[in-house]
Formats: C-alpha cells, structure tokens, sequence
C-alpha cells in the first residue's frame, strides 16, 4: 500500500470495483486496520480536508516560503536598526572636527567644519536599509506585519517637510532619496534634530520599524513546523512520522 501523502485516499471510503472484492473489504484491508496504518491513512486523509485540499507537501512548501518571508522581514528591521545607530546614537557625528590642512606655501592651517561626508553616508544608509525593508513588509502575506509597514509608511509621509529640510524626499512608490546637495549644506543643528536622539523624526520611525521586525519574528514562531534555518520540522523522509505530524 503507498502511503505517500500526495495520493488520494478518497479511496478508502468506497466500496470496491473488483468482482474478486464484491464485499468491499479484503484480507489486506483487515491487515492495514490491524497494524494501524488504515487509521493513519483515514487521519491524513481528513487533514487534507481541513487544509482546503492541499496535500501535506504543498502545506509544508506554503510553511516554508512563508518562514522564510517572515524571518528575512525581521532581518531587514534588524539591519536598519544596526544602520541608523551612527545617526540616532552618536552626537559626536554632529560636532564641529578639527581639521588642519596646508596651504600653497606649507603652512598649515587649522579650522573647525563638520564632517559632512560622514552625515550623508549615514543618511544613505537610514534611506537604503528603510527602502529594503519596506519593498519587503508592505508586501507581507501576514496581516499584522503588513498593517504596520503601513502605518509606518503613513507616518512618513507625515514627515514630508521635515525629510525634504533634511536631505529625503518621497519619491511616488513610497522609497526615500537622498538629496546629497542639500545635506551638504543644510543646518547641521537642523540635521541633528532629525536623526540624533529616540524622540528624533529618524528615533519615531526607528520604534515603528522595532514594531515590524517584532511581528515578523511572531509570525515566523507561529508557524507550525517551521525552523529559523527554514527547514520544515517533520522529518518527510519516514513515512510513519510524517503521517503521525498531520493528526
């Protein structure tokens, strides 16, 4: 008897064709009941039911591609965490350096400047970790994930004068651009007030983005079966366990 879960059990249920087994039921039938299997088939077959139809493969593929949906949406809020942490945590980045250069003649001179290469490259870093995330969890096939991304997205666009001050603007799709001219030269006290602090603009967004990897890292646990490494958890390759793991 084939016990693979992708067949049809329908079969279990009628009565048979062949004359030799007019009865319905046979010696083999008896042995199945016996050693269990019967029953095993019976439990797998009313499971595909209640999966609407789909066979313990397709479920298992759908548990996985959702895993890994879900654990790369929490990796993506990780990340820009880690990318905006110069931003939000260093005032130092925003200080007046020492520099000292040497004119036509060696001499040197001293002043005082920001080091605005620093601010935007840290400003490019806030904008490409926002858009990856986003182009991921605003298309979430879990609610609460997608529902936040939404939010998040929406409260953004409430910013839109202050990012545009700050060197970000919202282009149509919802991404964010790095207007570098205007970072170069804008008021760096300004910029600090944007992205420096927790109660910051970039600090208000920061907490909304924590609430999407949250979600994310929720809906991967809560996904039966299903591993960090993306690996499903029943072992398909005995027949026995995966049929137990279906009832």
């Amino acid at each position: 008897m084939n016990l693979s879960t992708g067949n049809d059990y329908s079969f279990l249920f009628g009565g048979q064709s062949s004359a030799t087994e007019s009865s319905g039921f046979s010696l083999n039938d008896y042995a199945s009941i016996k050693n269990g299997s019967y029953g095993k088939l019976m439990k797998a077959y009313y499971k595909e039911q209640k999966n609407g139809g789909k066979s313990a493969e397709e479920v298992k593929q759908e548990t996985q591609t959702k895993g890994v949906e879900y654990s790369e949406t929490a990796s993506l809020a990780d990340k820009f965490d880690k990318s905006v942490s110069k931003l939000l945590n260093s005032s130092d980045l925003f200080e007046l350096k020492e520099v000292t250069e040497k004119n036509e003649d060696g001499v040197e001179n001293t002043k005082s400047e920001y080091d605005r290469d620093a601010i935007l490259s840290a400003v490019k870093d806030f904008a490409k970790s926002y858009n990856d995330l986003m182009s991921k969890a605003t298309k979430s096939t879990n609610k609460n994930v997608a529902r936040r991304a939404e939010n998040l997205a929406g409260q953004v666009t409430n910013y839109y004068k202050q990012l545009k001050a700050a060197g970000i603007e919202i282009n149509e799709d919802g991404t964010l651009n790095v207007n570098e001219d205007t970072i170069k030269n804008a008021d760096v006290s300004a910029l600090k007030r944007a992205f420096n602090g927790k109660d910051s603009m970039l600090g208000q967004i920061a907490s909304k983005v924590d609430q999407i990897g949250n979600a994310a890292e929720s809906a991967a646990k809560n996904l039966k079966g299903y591993t960090k490494s993306a690996k499903y958890a029943s072992d398909s390759s005995a027949i026995g366990n995966l049929l137990n793991n279906q009832v």
